[in-house]
């Protein structure tokens, strides 16, 4: 369930990613033109959060001691 989450996840974060990139008028400026900028960072936090979905793990377990 939680792989199948991820998927649904970063599909999203990607078709917003192309909206804003070739689907979103490109003339908006002032609030709109920080409300695009938001956007753009949502979808670097959909595709970041899909990846911590599909591959959990603890960040204590993953270092390795030497």
């Amino acid at each position: 369930m939680r792989r199948l989450s991820a998927v649904v996840v970063l599909l999203a974060g990607i078709a917003l990613g192309l909206w804003l990139a070739f689907g979103a008028p490109h003339e908006w400026d002032g609030g709109l033109k920080l409300l695009r900028f938001a956007l753009g960072l949502g979808v670097l936090g959909l595709v970041g959060g899909s990846a911590k979905l599909m591959f959990p793990g603890d960040s204590e377990g993953d270092a390795r001691q030497v």
